[in-house]
């Protein structure tokens, strides 16, 4: 087979730091953070282009980057009896849980401290203090009422849970499908069904839902991350090959949407780029990897950072009269500010919580075994009694 072709006989690139990957995840969570500034600017990013109104495509990214990331990483080990459903819901729970709650905790004082100050928050229908609990516990998107501000990009963490706990069962089922390309199309007939259904019941596309309603976005989309998972494990495509795909993902998802809203191509292409991330070689790519690393602490952070950076331009603009430019200058600063908060979070708070966390959920969750590991006892204890 040569370089540029594709070959069901390969073995998969492994996933590795610095590559592709790590570059996808930080430009979904960067892309999430200009679509979360855009209204800030002097002149409204969405006004200037309909493009920067569509950051739902930069979260449906994320999303089917999770179940991507997720199926690389933990496929083989599901399909092979190693992983225990219940112990890997619980180490993912803790991978995204406490550093959340350190960040709800920053938004109450945040809160707190302005009130006492005298200084209203903007949109004071994000703070509700009846919606905190939900916002805590990360269940903001199982069909509550209510706005479920505070940090809002968390409402993908609370959907991301469900396909977390429904992963194993998902890549179990969808493995008894022989063709990797049957269980794309099958996949795909899904997200397509839970669209209909979105669009007659809820008045929208399924891909435009978020926080009471976000199960019905994160799951179809999560589960089309997952078989292209499985898709890039079996069939293996040569780097020139998939460096030229991705090239081709890229720039017909900019044209698609410089021109107009083309959102299931856009989506085809977003799914295309990941694929063509599995065959390329391209690595070692230091800021790619400190980018990876940085993604999901910016996604997490970057809401808060904004409601402080734009509150403290805010009161500057009362005080001093700024010219336009200078207007455009500070609001763009805001970027470098989100990404140097979300360096210093995730060395100082998300990593050690980590290093603290891992191995007593390790400790706490190794007799639970998977189940060839329960076989291979069984097996031992039945050999000892003989």
């Amino acid at each position: 087979m040569s370089d540029t072709g594709a070959n069901t006989a390969k073995a998969a690139r492994p996933l590795s730091r610095g590559g592709p990957l790590d570059a996808l995840r930080f430009f979904a969570a960067f892309f999430i953070v200009v679509y979360h500034y855009a209204e800030q600017a002097p002149v409204s990013l969405f006004a200037i282009h309909p493009a920067f109104g569509r950051g739902y495509l930069a979260t449906d990214f994320f999303l089917l980057l999770s179940g991507y990331v997720l199926g690389r990483a933990y496929g083989s080990r599901v399909s092979a009896g190693q992983i225990h459903d219940g112990a890997f819901l619980i180490k993912r729970i803790g991978r995204v849980w406490p550093a959340h709650l350190v960040m709800i905790a920053a938004f109450v004082v945040l809160v707190l401290g302005t009130t006492a100050l005298g200084m209203q928050p903007r949109n004071p229908q994000w703070y509700q203090w009846d919606q905190l609990p939900q916002q805590v516990f990360l269940i903001q998107t199982w069909g509550f009422q209510g706005p479920s501000g505070w940090n809002m990009p968390t409402w993908t963490l609370s959907a991301l849970l469900v396909c977390y706990a429904l992963f194993p069962t998902i890549w179990r089922m969808f493995g008894k499908i022989r063709s990797p390309w049957m269980a794309l199309l099958v996949g795909a007939a899904v997200f397509v069904a839970v669209d209909v259904f979105s669009r007659q019941v809820f008045g929208m596309p399924s891909f435009h839902l978020h926080l009471k309603n976000g199960l019905y976005r994160a799951i179809p989309l999560f589960l089309m991350g997952v078989l292209i998972a499985r898709m890039a494990r079996e069939v293996v495509i040569g780097p020139r090959l998939a460096d030229a795909l991705a090239i081709f993902a890229v720039v017909g998802f900019v044209v698609l949407n410089v021109v107009g809203e083309y959102a299931y191509p856009s989506l085809v292409l977003l799914g295309l780029l990941i694929f063509a991330a599995s065959g390329s070689a391209q690595n070692g790519w230091a800021w790619a990897k400190t980018g990876g690393r940085l993604s999901f602490s910016l996604y997490l952070t970057n809401q808060f950072v904004g409601a402080v950076w734009f509150a403290l331009q805010r009161q500057l603009g009362q005080k001093i009269e700024l010219h336009e430019a200078a207007h455009w200058a500070i609001w763009a600063m805001a970027f470098p500010a989100a990404l140097v908060f979300a360096w210093l979070f995730e060395r100082l708070v998300d990593a050690p919580l980590q290093d603290w966390i891992k191995p007593r959920l390790e400790k706490a969750t190794a007799g639970w075994g998977g189940k060839r590991e329960r076989n291979q006892a069984a097996q031992a204890m039945v050999t000892t009694l003989r």
